[in-house]
């Protein structure tokens, strides 16, 4: 049975004791100990607008059976461009045109967004992905109208 693992470390000189701390994560089913066994493959996307684009959309077929259901689903993000001044915002909810970002309080759904925040050169996250409701689209925004590459991935059951 295939399992899909991450792996975390840090060591950080920034206090004067320092710290230092590893993790590592297997990806399960919900509610199960069995490991996720699906991926979409690593994808590399270049953005040339500074346009909020939606990254993944709920039921969009990233492959055919992506869940559209609330299993257990995450989500490797990473920036990798090489200019530390650029980055990507990310959030969850529809991507906008509009200047002002709703929140989660609004009445309308379809308006419903939250910035989750900026991968900046080099950055990454993994975080789990509720791939259920149409509200929880990823959507990324680059902070500059040049060549910009983001890179992901979708790990699921």
């Amino acid at each position: 049975m295939a399992t899909i693992t991450a792996s975390f470390s840090f060591n950080s000189d920034v206090s004067t004791y320092g710290s230092s701390a590893q993790n590592e994560m297997t990806m399960t089913k919900a509610g199960s100990l069995t490991g996720l066994d699906k991926a979409t493959g690593l994808v590399r996307k270049t953005l040339t607008s500074t346009n909020e684009v939606d990254l993944l959309t709920v039921g969009s077929g990233v492959v055919a059976d992506v869940p559209t259901d609330s299993f257990s689903t995450k989500v490797y993000i990473k920036n990798v461009n090489s200019d530390s001044s650029e980055y990507f915002t990310v959030g969850f909810g529809k991507a906008s045109t509009t200047a002002s970002k709703e929140d989660f309080s609004v009445v309308d759904s379809a308006e419903r967004s939250v910035e989750l925040g900026r991968l900046y050169s080099g950055d990454f996250m993994i975080i789990p992905w509720d791939a259920a409701s149409d509200e929880n689209d990823i959507f990324v925004k680059p902070s500059v109208a040049t060549n910009t590459v983001i890179e992901y991935m979708v790990f699921y059951e």
